[in-house]
């Protein structure tokens, strides 16, 4: 397999992202997700299923300064050798990283509003930035306990809505609500959280942006722990009159929209990790010109 190396006008590599994430993984059914792969693609799988799931991340420092990511992971696909992560779906309130995800790596990003809340409460935001809604609790407080592997409830742990914001031409926009469960207390009591590297490769390309098919890999360095999985769906209800929300498009492109989401809602999750204080190096996509 040879790889040419995929150069821009955007600030030179490596790319440097740090703040925290959740990522969770789900066992979801391969003729679900199939749409969604290049057919020439093999699907890792085991007894009809494969690895899906999400990428959720909010970046206090980035070159594009700071800003959240929702990445929805389709399967674990196999066109050569090896194996990798194929994103079906890239969401992010910054026009900045949408571009730059377009132009380098070829994803298929859209920019959407983030609303982060706790349970019960919630308002439409009328930006591209995060917005994390947090009145004082007493479960927060009692949270907020120092030597104990865990502190005051993170912005991963609040409920998230995200609202894609529809292109004009666009054929569908998506709307997602990512329901997050608090870490177990008496599991994480005496976790000492370590810090470990790990190296995640995946595949992109193959789209309007960039037609070629692209490698790349995130270098991290994070604190890591076991939390509950979150709950991922498309039915919320706005609480205030101000939040708006589209209706469903009836074209092609929404059916796969809504396929996408389905198949994680109905999918089984299988475990989250959360990273925290995490340092996420990317180098410059290489450019995959033959699959064996």
């Amino acid at each position: 397999m040879d790889v040419v190396m995929v150069t821009s006008g955007f600030e030179k590599p490596p790319w440097i992202f740090k703040g925290s994430a959740v990522y969770q993984i789900h066992s979801v059914r391969v003729d679900s997700v199939r749409p969604f792969i290049p057919k020439e693609f093999k699907v890792v799988q085991n007894f009809g299923y494969t690895m899906g799931g999400f990428f959720l991340a909010n970046y206090e420092e980035s070159p594009f300064g700071a800003f959240d990511e929702l990445v929805i992971i389709a399967a674990i696909v196999k066109p050569d050798r090896s194996s990798r992560a194929w994103a079906a779906k890239v969401l992010v309130n910054s026009d900045e990283a949408r571009d730059h995800g377009r132009k380098v790596f070829g994803l298929p990003s859209q920019v959407a509003n983030f609303i982060k809340y706790n349970s019960g409460t919630r308002c439409m935001l009328k930006q591209k930035k995060s917005k994390v809604i947090s009145p004082q609790s007493k479960a927060e407080g009692f949270l907020n306990i120092n030597g104990l592997g865990f502190s005051k409830l993170p912005n991963n742990y609040k409920d998230t809505q995200i609202r894609e914001i529809k292109e004009e031409g666009a054929p569908n926009s998506w709307n997602l609500d990512i329901k997050s469960k608090a870490p177990n207390l008496e599991l994480n009591r005496f976790s000492i959280n370590p810090r470990i590297k790990l190296s995640l490769t995946s595949l992109s390309g193959l789209t309007e942006y960039n037609p070629h098919l692209l490698e790349y890999t995130c270098q991290i360095e994070t604190r890591v722990r076991v939390v509950g999985t979150s709950k991922i769906s498309e039915q919320f209800t706005p609480r205030y009159e101000e939040c708006e929300f589209s209706e469903h498009q009836n074209s092609p492109a929404a059916d796969m929209k809504n396929l996408m989401i389905e198949t994680l809602e109905n999918s089984k999750p299988l475990i989250a990790v959360e990273f925290n204080s995490m340092k996420m190096t990317v180098d410059s996509p290489t450019m995959v010109s033959k699959c064996q």
